[in-house]
């Protein structure tokens, strides 16, 4: 996790407690969350979601930071939250993570030596990112080394993020990555990161957040992150396929996805599917490449394409692999008087992004 420091640096993966907001910001709409825990579990206190014009971020970049201020400050007057710390996420070519190998040291000696070690890995100049590490552990087989995971994520994308924010009268706090904030929710819904149970057993889990434009793919082993990577595809291809098989403009083909969806051409899902499959079968060479013998074996899907109906059953069918829809609200408790349950029921899958977020107030 990325944190905002008192002189204005980043600090990933802190573990200092602290309440705070979390905030999804994508280039289809703002999602923000905001939780409490108690005796009896965690709880939902606020929350809104606001769409904003197609071309206000464009590939994590911001075009229009008025209209991204002003959904914020919609979200804001619809949730009401009680905080102003927020916690937000960045993904695809905004951000860089890597799984290396350093000589074995501490933390502490890791932390002076880090923007020199990181420098073979990260393609840009070190002084134009944040940067930040967490130690996993020893390598296997090599007690001289250990696994680090490296995160980079270049400063002017962080910095027009932290100005809508800010413009929005909220101050951030953590800047985390959305393969992470996956993770993170995960070990809510399972108790800890999906790992089948028999802890003698190799188990791989793979998160898959498919976005509007935006998949991101989060590979377990025994779960702990092995192996994470962003495709460029999502919600936005299917709209593109209904368009082009009605022959009807792209905010036509988004309301038939959205309010007519057994009135689409079967054709069109069909060509979604088959795309989806493929980015996903892509992902998974990759892992494959640097994981022999150790095949995904179950597959948890969230964001705004897993509430497409029967789409579990296509990736099952099609990837050969176990697959199942997450919902965070399964485990997290709702004032009816606030709150619809039967609306947090539908959109659960498309909040596990800030639901990870948020939890970062929890950290110890």
């Amino acid at each position: 996790m990325l944190a905002v420091t008192e002189g204005g640096g980043l600090d990933l993966f802190s573990h200092k407690a602290e309440s705070l907001m979390g905030i999804d910001i994508s280039s289809t709409g703002i999602k923000l969350l905001e939780l409490s825990r108690g005796h009896s579990g965690l709880k939902l206190e606020s929350m809104a979601m606001v769409q904003i014009s197609r071309d206000a971020i464009v590939e994590n970049t911001i075009i229009d930071s008025m209209v991204v201020s002003q959904a914020l400050k919609d979200a804001l007057a619809a949730a009401r939250p009680s905080v102003r710390n927020v916690a937000f996420s960045v993904s695809g070519n905004a951000v860089i993570i890597k799984t290396v190998l350093m000589p074995a040291m501490s933390e502490f000696e890791l932390e002076s030596q880090i923007a020199f070690e990181a420098d073979e890995y990260i393609p840009y100049d070190i002084d134009e990112v944040f940067l930040d590490f967490q130690i996993l552990g020893e390598a296997p087989n090599n007690p001289d080394q250990m696994e680090v995971v490296l995160a980079a994520c270049k400063r002017e994308v962080i910095e027009d993020y932290q100005l809508v924010l800010k413009e929005a009268g909220l101050e951030v706090k953590c800047v985390d990555c959305c393969v992470f904030c996956l993770e993170n929710a995960a070990e809510l819904l399972h108790g800890q990161a999906p790992d089948g149970g028999d802890q003698q057993e190799e188990t791989i889990h793979a998160l898959v957040n498919i976005g509007a434009n935006l998949v991101n793919i989060n590979i377990l082993r025994n779960g702990r992150s092995t192996f994470v990577r962003d495709q460029f595809f999502g919600g936005q291809n299917l709209t593109e396929e209904i368009q082009s098989a009605h022959n009807i403009s792209f905010q036509a083909a988004e309301e038939m996805k959205l309010k007519d969806f057994s009135a689409i051409d079967p054709g069109a899902l069909t060509g979604f599917y088959e795309g989806l499959a493929s980015e996903l079968v892509r992902s998974l060479d990759f892992y494959v490449a640097s994981h022999a013998g150790l095949p995904v074996q179950k597959m948890f899907i969230s964001g705004g394409c897993a509430l497409i109906p029967g789409i579990a059953q296509e990736m099952k069918e099609r990837l050969g692999i176990e697959t199942e829809v997450l919902n965070p609200f399964s485990v997290i408790q709702s004032s009816t008087r606030k709150f619809d349950a039967a609306y947090l029921e539908k959109i659960g899958p498309m909040m596990m992004v800030p639901v990870g977020l948020a939890l970062r107030s929890f950290d110890k």
